[in-house]
């Protein structure tokens, strides 16, 4: 007989866009991929109707149901319907153990993320905030953060236990294209960004002789954050725009990934979803310094860390394409780290961890 877990997401699994909406969808995937027998509760809070009558109806099966575990992924906000927080403390009530993936929490951080915000609506959103966390504490048996670096912020909360889930990926897909010296990179141009400090590095190679090419997938119109613009006209460079599956034959044509992206006290807490891609496409990456993410390249040994700046980012790469023992150990890396970091993994490590409570 399968194990039964009770899944919550906060996400329509119709409408899957951005890192945030994907990432549920993937761990339901793993848990069918796992075998479980999922009921699974969907669909966006801010449809406020439609959300209730879905919870409401899970509420409703819980009365002849009874699932070995649950599991929540829940929304970036707080929660908008008292209804979900019933939800929780029912399944609570039930003897089944939650585990919950606090993602995000901005609301410690209100002039940084709430800086054009009313303050009466900032101080409405932190009282919701802190109503869930209270909620969490008393019904969630473990309280999952993306990494050690968060644990500082809740101090002085007690939660029943804390983790840290592997943060999930995608298998190898075919095998890295030897001796391409082509970079991948997908994502915002922005100063926080990074990309004019490796526009820069890329022209003194370039110039320097060593030929690599830099593939830079962005919306066309978020160019003219670019302060070296005139780089953008380099022979080395290909501007696109691509999602979904019109990444993969850029992908396939790559043999280093790079997220250059400057220190943020917030983004020092994350692993980047662009990391991941990366590593299920077999690309060794090329990371500055952020912690969170900087660790878990060195535990995998995946890729070289480098400080922010044109001049640590050019070594790094140099070192990248001119160390040939380098280059294939970081390659067959990647693969085992992909493999030791699946969605599959981690789905296996919360369920471990909730019968183990």
């Amino acid at each position: 007989m399968s194990l039964k877990v009770l899944y919550i997401t906060f996400t329509d699994f119709g409408e899957l866009s951005s890192g945030s909406s994907v990432r549920p969808f993937r761990m339901y995937n793993a848990f069918v991929n796992l075998g479980l027998d999922v009921k699974l509760l969907e669909g966006q809070q801010n449809r406020r109707k439609e959300r209730r009558l879905k919870v409401k109806k899970i509420i409703d099966w819980l009365d002849d149901n009874k699932p070995d575990i649950c599991y929540v992924e829940p929304p970036s906000g707080p929660f908008f319907n008292q209804i979900d927080l019933k939800l929780l403390k029912k399944v609570h009530n039930m003897g089944i153990p939650i585990g919950l993936f606090y993602r995000d929490f901005y609301w410690k951080f209100p002039e940084w993320a709430w800086f054009d915000t009313p303050l009466w609506k900032r101080t409405i959103l932190t009282m919701m905030h802190k109503r869930d966390l209270k909620a969490f504490q008393k019904y969630c048996d473990v309280l999952y953060f993306t990494s050690q670096e968060c644990l500082k912020y809740f101090n002085d909360v007690k939660f029943r236990k804390i983790g840290i889930l592997p943060p999930g990926c995608s298998e190898p897909k075919g095998s890295v294209r030897l001796g391409a010296r082509e970079i991948f990179y997908a994502g915002g141009v922005r100063e926080a960004d990074g990309i004019d400090d490796l526009l820069i590095a890329l022209d003194r190679i370039n110039k320097s002789g060593l030929r690599v090419k830099f593939n830079l997938i962005t919306k066309k119109e978020e160019l003219v954050h670019i302060k070296n613009s005139e780089l953008l006209n380099s022979d080395w460079l290909d501007v696109m725009e691509a999602s979904g599956e019109a990444l993969e034959p850029i992908y396939a044509k790559c043999d280093l990934g790079i997220l250059p992206k400057k220190r943020h006290f917030y983004m020092d807490m994350a692993i980047s979803v662009k990391v991941l891609e990366c590593m299920s496409h077999g690309l060794p990456l090329v990371s500055t310094d952020c912690p969170a993410m900087a660790r878990f390249i060195k535990q995998n040994e995946s890729g070289i860390i480098c400080k922010e700046g044109p001049e640590s980012i050019e070594k790094a790469i140099v070192e990248y394409y001119t160390n040939d023992e380098l280059y294939h150990s970081l390659i067959d890396n990647v693969k085992k780290a992909a493999l030791n970091n699946t969605w599959e993994k981690r789905a296996e490590q919360m369920i471990s961890d909730l019968l183990d409570k």
